[in-house]
């Protein structure tokens, strides 16, 4: 124990010899005063994507809908008759509303005007495209593009009647037949539209056709079929609105039968956001009569959306103050969001 204590005094005066015969070290500077942290950059403002559905919702208004049916109706447009200046002069609203939402002529036209026949008084169709502002399969949320330039049809007729050659209302102004479905249509292309530049465009082609000469014997889809500004083999779809805003409320009849089949599996879906009634295929009588037989004839996909005939078809009194907007506007949305979402899928496999 004491060997132990002497060796540790030994230790200890070697330590303390050692730290004195150290070289000193310069007295440390003081540090310099701390600089004041920059200010912190504003975070960027991020613009929330809308969801497709409330995008949809909140663009297809009742109010807007029946305003343009409103006009469409008017006594100025003469009833629409297919080939008289009221056809031509219903042709260029159609056309400017078009334009107002953002569709142009379809590529390799330089007009949305495409003539049925060599009349002059007759109108013609209006075609046009969506033009989205973000490359196709490159938006936020956006799978890759649809391969082989595809595209979606949405169509309705514009033309009516010729007037009454007698009495005080002479004007078959033509509300729900057919102002309600082009209004629809336009309204479609205005949410398409807006998905489009809130940077969530539809992944193929969307194609918007107000067809004239249903009335005189489907002659504008029948020509549109005839001579196609597209490839017909291309289609995947057509969704043809004819008589949308009368009847029971929140209700609508949709036919498209056996070829027809695929979109209506998509409607259904669809539906789930919209939650009308929808009556499907009740009337295969309806088939033959409105502008989607000439695309069913081809076996390509296509739908009606209507409404039975109401007291009011055909007849002068056919007045936008008649009108259901809010189904109207139901319907347009529900189609809306069945091509945006259709044109995300896979192509539907043809009966």
């Amino acid at each position: 124990m004491k060997l132990h204590g002497f060796l540790a005094a030994v230790a200890l005066a070697v330590a303390v010899a050692a730290r004195d015969d150290a070289p000193k070290s310069p007295a440390a500077s003081p540090a310099p005063a701390a600089s004041p942290a920059p200010a912190a950059s504003p975070a960027p403002v991020v613009t929330p994507v809308p969801e497709p559905a409330a995008a949809i919702s909140t663009t297809i208004t009742p109010d807007l809908l029946r305003a343009d049916v409103a006009h469409l109706s008017s006594d100025e447009m003469g009833g629409r008759f297919f080939r008289s200046p009221f056809a031509l002069k219903a042709a260029a609203w159609v056309e400017q509303r078009f334009s107002d939402s953002g569709l142009v002529p379809l590529e390799g036209l330089d007009t949305m005007r495409v003539t049925i026949d060599d009349e002059p008084e007759t109108g013609p169709n209006i075609v046009a495209r969506l033009a989205v502002t973000a490359p196709l399969g490159t938006s936020p949320d956006s799978p890759p593009k649809t391969e082989g330039g595809e595209f979606i049809i949405v169509s309705a007729h514009y033309d009516h009647l010729r007037p009454r050659r007698s009495g005080e209302d002479r004007i078959f102004n033509g509300a729900d037949d057919n102002a309600s479905g082009v209004c629809g249509m336009i309204a479609v292309a205005r949410a398409l539209k807006a998905l489009a530049d809130a940077g969530r465009p539809p992944q193929c082609t969307i194609v918007f056709i107000a067809f004239n000469g249903e009335e005189a014997g489907l002659r504008g889809s029948n020509a549109f079929v005839a001579k196609p500004p597209l490839p017909l083999d291309k289609v995947r779809g057509v969704f043809n609105m004819d008589m949308i805003s009368r009847g029971r409320p929140r209700e609508i009849f949709i036919d498209g039968g056996a070829v027809g089949a695929p979109l209506i599996e998509r409607l259904r879906k669809a539906n789930e956001q919209i939650t009308l009634t929808l009556r499907i295929d009740e009337h295969p009588d309806w088939l033959p009569r409105s502008d989607q037989a000439a695309f069913l004839a081809k076996r390509i996909p296509a739908v009606l959306f209507s409404v039975e005939d109401h007291e009011d078809y055909h007849r002068v009194t056919d007045h936008v103050e008649k009108i259901d907007a809010a189904l109207a506007a139901d319907v347009a949305r529900l189609v809306a969001w069945t091509v945006w979402s259709m044109s995300r899928e896979p192509r539907p496999a043809s009966n």
